[in-house]
C-alpha cells in the first residue's frame, strides 16, 4: 500500500513496541499518522525534557523511547537529555523534522546543519532522503539504539520527504526491540582466569555498574557473590543490582555517599582493602572510584562489559571479560559448578553488618531529628518508611543523589532508582518521572529534586497535571544553590550569589493544576507524604529543609552549626 514517509516511520515505531512519543508535534507526518488508541502523544514545554521523559521511559520498559523536535533550535534543545542517554547508555529515538531539500544551505529560517549539531551527543545519525528508505532507516536506528552498548540515535527527516508517498514497509526487527539486544558472552580462558583470581584472593570484592542493572543480572550477583562469600558494592547507576538487605550488600560507592554520616564509607572500606576487584558493566568513573584512587594500585582488577573500550580505560587489568554482565556471569557460574569452585569459608557478612549497624547508629539523631528547618536526612527517613519492590525513585543531581544513594535501601534487586548519573545535570528528576509513570504505570513514583534544579523544571508541572500523572514530587528547599554554596565556602572562605528568593513550591504547582503543600515541621512529614501518595495525579510536598546540612560528599564533612538557619 503507498503511504506516506510519516506513516511508515510511526508504524515502524509502533510495531517494535514503542507506545509513547514525547515532543511538540512534529515532525507533523508522524504525529499525524498515530492510532491514538495504541500511542500515547505527550506533549512537553520543552524539547530537553521530552528526550529525558523518552530516556526514563527506556529505562522503566526496556524498549527504545521516542522523542521529537523540529528543526533548529527544536533540535538542538534535545542534546542535553540525550548526551545523558549517551553516557548513561539508554536507546533513545530522536525524529527530528528538517527543512525541505530544496531549502538547504538559503538561510531558511531556523537553518542547521543538524547532523554535524546532533552527532557529537548521539550513538549515530541517520537521515531519511527518500520516501523509499523509510522503514529501512527507522529499523537501522532501533538495530542501533540496542545493540552493543546501548545508546540514542538521531532520525532525522526532511519535510518534503516525511510528505513524499512510498510502499515502504514498516515491519518490526523482531532482534532489536528491546534491551541487551545483543548478548554476547565472555570468552572461556578470561572465565576461566576469573574463577581462579577469586579463588585465590583473601579479600575480593564485586562491583557492580550500572551494566549490570541494563543486563538484568541480577540473581547472577547474588549466586557469585554467595558462592566465593565476596562482598558487593555498587556503583550508583548499579544500585540495585543487589538488595540491600542482602548480608553481603555493601551500597554505592565513592565520593557522593562516602563522607560524614554516609554509608558509602563501608563501600570504600572494602574497596581500599581488596585484593581482587571485580567489576562488572562499569565505565569506572571519576565519582565512584574515589578520583581513581581506587582500587589502590597493585590490586588485581577483572573487569567484564559489552564494550570493549571501556576494559582498561582508568585501571590496569588483569583478566579482561567482553561480554553481556548476565550471560557471562552464567558461564562463569557454570564453569564454577562444573569444576567444583567456591570459596564459602569467609566472614565477610559478620563484618559488613556490624558497619552496618555503626553506620544506622550514627545516622539516627539526624534521621530522626525534630529540628527546624528540617534536617533532609529526616525526609529520606519518611521516603525510606514508605518504599517497597513496587517503588521507583527518581532522584536528581546534585546534593539530593548523594542523599538517595546514601541512605535509601534498596527493598529488593532490580531497577529501583532513576539518576542522570551519565552527566550529572541538574533539571532532570520531574521529567523523567513522568516518562517513568508513563512506562510503568503499576509503580509508585517518587520523584526527590533540590530547589535549584526544581527550577529548571518547573513548565513540566503543567504537562504533569494536564496527562494526569500520579507522582509525587519531594522538592528539597533550602532557598540556595546549596553544592555551590558550600563548594564557594570550601575553596574560597566565602560564597557569592548562590541564595534564592524563599519561594513555596507547592503554591507554584497549585497555580500549574498539580495538588501539593508545604512543610516546615518534620512531624508533618509523614502525614503529607501519605496524602501525596494518596492523591490522584501530581502532587509536590515543598519540603523546608536546613540550608546548611550538605550531602555525604567526602569533603563536604564542615561541622554543622547548633540550630543553624539561613
Amino acid at each position: 500500500m503507498t503511504t506516506t514517509t510519516g506513516r511508515i516511520v510511526y508504524e515502524t515505531i509502533r510495531n517494535h513496541g514503542v507506545d509513547c512519543l514525547f515532543g511538540m508535534e512534529d515532525p507533523i507526518h508522524v504525529f499525524h499518522a498515530v492510532d491514538r488508541a495504541t500511542t500515547r502523544i505527550v506533549t512537553v514545554r520543552d524539547e530537553k525534557h521530552g528526550a529525558i521523559m523518552a530516556h526514563a521511559y527506556s529505562q522503566v520498559t526496556g524498549r527504545p523511547g521516542v522523542c521529537a523536535a523540529t528543526f533548529g533550535p527544536g533540535a538542538t534543545n534535545l542534546i542535553t537529555g540525550l548526551l545523558e542517554a549517551q553516557r548513561s547508555s539508554v536507546p533513545v529515538i530522536a525524529l527530528v523534522q528538517d527543512h525541505p531539500l530544496n531549502m538547504k544551505g538559503r538561510h531558511a529560517s531556523s537553518e542547521l546543519d543538524t547532523r554535524a549539531a546532533m552527532a557529537p551527543f548521539v550513538k549515530a545519525v541517520i537521515r531519511i532522503d527518500a520516501a523509499e528508505e523509510a522503514g529501512d532507516k527507522t529499523r537501522a536506528a532501533f538495530r542501533l539504539a540496542t545493540g552493543g552498548r546501548p545508546g540514542p540515535v538521531a532520525l532525522i527527516c526532511p519535510t518534503d520527504v516525511m510528505a513524499a508517498e512510498s510502499t515502504a514497509g514498516s515491519a518490526a526487527d523482531p532482534l532489536y526491540i528491546s534491551v541487551p539486544a545483543n548478548r554476547t558472552r565472555a570468552d572461556r580462558a578470561s572465565i576461566a582466569a576469573t574463577a581462579d583470581l577469586l579463588i585465590a584472593a583473601e579479600r575480593p570484592l564485586l562491583v557492580a555498574g550500572g551494566g549490570s542493572i541494563i543486563s538484568g543480572a541480577f540473581a547472577e550477583i547474588a549466586a557469585l557473590a554467595e558462592l566465593f562469600t565476596v562482598p558487593v558494592a555498587t556503583t550508583m547507576t548499579g544500585k540495585g543490582a543487589i538488595a540491600d538487605s542482602h548480608p553481603l550488600a555493601l551500597g554505592v560507592l565513592g565520593t557522593s555517599t562516602g563522607g560524614k554520616l554516609g554509608r558509602g564509607r563501608i563501600a570504600n572500606t572494602f574497596l581500599a582493602e581488596a585484593d581482587v576487584v571485580f567489576i562488572m558493566g562499569s565505565r569506572t568513573g571519576q565519582i565512584c572510584y574515589s578520583d581513581w584512587t581506587l582500587p589502590k594500585p597493585g590490586t588485581k582488577v577483572i573487569h567484564l562489559d559489552v564494550d570493549p573500550a571501556e576494559i582498561g580505560r582508568n585501571f590496569a587489568t588483569d583478566v579482561a571479560m567482553v561480554g553481556d554482565v548476565r550471560d557471562s556471569l552464567r558461564d562463569l557460574l557454570q564453569h564454577c559448578g562444573d569444576h567444583e569452585l567456591g570459596r564459602p569459608a569467609r566472614d565477610n557478612g559478620g563484618r559488613i553488618i556490624e558497619m552496618k549497624q555503626a553506620w544506622e547508629r550514627e545516622m539516627a539523631p539526624v534521621a530522626n531529628s525534630g529540628q527546624r528547618p528540617i534536617r533532609p536526612e529526616r525526609v529520606f527517613a519518611e521516603i525510606d518508611r514508605v518504599l517497597d519492590a513496587r517503588s521507583l525513585l527518581v532522584a536528581d543531581a546534585s546534593y539530593v543523589t548523594g542523599w538517595s544513594m546514601s541512605q535509601l535501601m534498596v527493598p529488593t534487586s532490580g531497577r529501583f532508582i532513576l539518576s542522570p548519573r551519565g552527566t550529572g545535570g541538574i533539571g532532570w528528576s520531574l521529567p523523567a518521572a513522568i516518562g517513568a509513570k508513563i512506562g510503568a504505570p503499576d509503580r509508585d513514583v517518587i520523584c526527590v529534586s533540590g530547589d535549584g534544579a526544581f527550577g529548571y523544571q518547573l513548565g513540566e508541572l503543567e504537562t504533569a497535571a494536564r496527562y494526569n500523572i500520579d507522582i509525587l514530587v519531594i522538592v528539597f528547599n533550602n532557598s540556595t544553590l546549596a553544592f555551590q554554596r558550600h563548594w564557594e565556602e570550601l575553596a574560597m572562605n566565602r560564597y557569592l550569589d548562590c541564595d534564592f528568593l524563599d519561594v513555596d513550591y507547592s503554591a507554584v504547582a497549585r497555580a500549574l493544576k498539580c495538588g501539593g503543600e508545604s512543610v516546615d515541621d518534620p512531624a508533618d512529614l509523614a502525614a503529607a507524604i501519605g496524602r501525596g501518595r494518596a492523591y490522584a495525579g501530581p502532587y509536590i510536598i515543598n519540603a523546608v529543609i536546613d540550608p546548611e546540612a550538605a550531602a555525604p560528599i567526602i569533603g563536604f564533612d564542615k561541622p554543622i552549626p547548633s540550630g543553624a538557619s539561613h
